[in-house]
């Protein structure tokens, strides 16, 4: 049976929002005024809850998986870690 791998695409989006996060700061740093504030309130702030939502998702989904394939397996093979 073949594994199903959320946690690799969940750790390269993590990286992505820091590095996004990460260029922000450094952008701050030049561009301050309201709409530097209104990207920042508009776009940054939701996407950062929304993906810390996700990953947590994410990793709720992962736990389920994992104990689902465990379940699925013929008793010889639940020894086995996959």
């Amino acid at each position: 049976m073949k594994r199903v791998d959320f946690v690799s695409a969940a750790a390269r989006l993590e990286d992505a929002l820091k590095q996004l996060e990460a260029s922000w700061m450094a952008t701050k740093e030049h561009w301050h005024d309201p709409i530097s504030q209104k990207v920042e309130d508009e776009f940054l702030v939701p996407i950062h809850g929304q993906v810390r939502s996700m990953l947590d998702a994410v990793n709720k989904m992962s736990l389920v998986m994992r104990k689902a394939e465990q379940e699925c397996l013929h008793p010889r093979e639940r020894h086995f870690t996959l």
